[in-house]
């Protein structure tokens, strides 16, 4: 039997831009590039949209009101072994002059061009594939996709 995590993940875009925050010292993934978020509260398990906002005022100071285009664009599915970990990743976009730090309790924050490559970037597979395919084709479109992977064969 395995336990179960449940987490948001938004990437935040501004002029053709993509932010995401080099996470430190997690308990759930090693040090790593991922977009804003973090776990749901156990009032947010049936709204992962609401604790994806809550995550990014906690994290960045941001309120919903300073995004725009908040939109689930993955759910992801992945059997580490030792628990399941179930990801929303959604993306939105941060209103011209909101301003975001350069770091936060978390870890640094850095923006990246749209035209980066996911691969050459320290980061959880889900949240690789998910960036990478959104980056790639998802941005283009409405469409709502969702990612499994397994545990690694032995």
């Amino acid at each position: 039997m395995r336990s179960s995590r449940l987490m948001t993940s938004l990437f935040l875009v501004r002029d053709d831009q993509v932010l995401l925050l080099y996470r430190r010292g997690s308990r759930a993934i090693a040090n790593s590039w991922v977009g804003i978020g973090g776990h749901l509260e156990p009032d947010e398990m049936s709204d992962p949209a609401a604790g994806v906002v809550r995550e990014l005022e906690e994290e960045i100071g941001v309120g919903a009101d300073q995004i725009s285009g908040l939109a689930l664009r993955y759910v992801s599915l992945r059997d580490t072994g030792a628990e399941l970990r179930h990801t929303y990743y959604f993306t939105a976009a941060l209103g011209r002059d909101v301003r975001v730090p350069s770091s936060c309790a978390e870890g640094d924050l850095r923006w990246f061009d749209l035209t980066m490559d996911p691969a050459e970037l320290e980061m959880p597979p889900t949240a690789r594939v998910a960036l990478a395919h959104w980056l790639r084709s998802g941005r283009h479109d409405d469409g709502l996709r969702f990612i499994a992977l397994g545990a690694p064969l032995l």
